[in-house]
């Protein structure tokens, strides 16, 4: 299945502009609806998750979490299972934390339960996709790409393993999950790993340089208020505030074509019911 050829997107340069850890943070909730891109997920057990419930014109998912990495906020688990816990009862902090411990029938039950969770909230989930990357261990990306066709829902599933940490045994078992999935991939963009100083330069030069495809850019802007920088990497995530507010950034935005995973999803859905 073609599903960006169907949806007449071949050959064009197509962007969904995608807000991470949504809920983590007031000040990460703030930013998405101060910048207006529609398109975000959400951390399920997070606090202000339930903010977004009532929010017109959203295009929200599930942001997967088996880490808790900061300091403060930390995030428990929605179900009891002990080997997604830590001591202290809270996710891992690492994801070789996560992928030495976690059991897969616990790991299916907490992912499931996240996503029951929003749409317990009412909100009408568009997509699915990962905090950290942490579902790329190959049996956990088994469940992933699962819940997708059982909730039929498009995930983030990215056309290359750029995942840096990612270990060397998981990359053939995840070559041959992709390339079996009927599920649309996209180009993953992300200039989180860089200086917050050059956050603005990344996105004009990313976006000026890129080809015809279907590209699926992170962010994670929030505001820099006091609660805002409770996160050590506050810095970074306020320079993505700056940078999406840039005219030129946001110039360049616009010469591509927008794309929401509600578009996506409902396109999949399409095709689906014709099969």
């Amino acid at each position: 299945m073609d599903l960006w050829q169907e949806m007449g997107l071949e050959g064009r340069r197509a962007l969904i502009v995608h807000h991470d850890d949504l809920g983590i943070t007031h000040a990460q909730t703030q930013a998405y609806l101060d910048l207006g891109y529609p398109t975000g997920s959400l951390l399920a057990s997070s606090t202000w998750a339930p903010a977004l419930a009532g929010h017109e014109g959203g295009d929200l998912g599930v942001h997967l979490t088996l880490t808790s990495e900061w300091n403060a906020p930390r995030i428990r688990p929605l179900t009891g299972g002990a080997s997604l816990r830590d001591a202290h009862g809270f996710f891992w902090r690492t994801l070789e934390e996560v992928w030495r411990h976690a059991e897969t029938a616990e790991v299916e039950a907490e992912l499931r339960a996240q996503v029951e969770a929003i749409y317990a909230l009412g909100i009408d989930v568009t997509h699915i996709d990962t905090h950290m990357g942490a579902v790329m261990r190959p049996d956990v990306a088994e469940v992933y790409v699962r819940l997708a066709a059982e909730y039929l829902l498009p995930i983030m599933l990215p056309a290359r393993l750029e995942y840096h940490s990612l270990p060397e045994a998981f990359r053939e078992p995840l070559r041959r999950l992709l390339d079996a999935s009927p599920l649309p991939r996209v180009g993953m963009l992300m200039g989180y790993d860089g200086p917050a100083e050059t956050m603005r330069d990344w996105y004009v030069e990313t976006l000026r340089g890129l080809g015809p495809g279907v590209y699926h850019l992170i962010h994670h802007a929030a505001l820099p208020t006091p609660e805002g920088r409770m996160l050590p990497d506050w810095e970074r995530r306020a320079a993505d505030v700056d940078a999406l507010q840039d005219p030129e950034v946001r110039g360049l935005i616009g010469e591509c074509v927008p794309l929401t995973y509600r578009e996506v999803r409902d396109a999949l859905r399409a095709h689906l019911r014709k099969g």
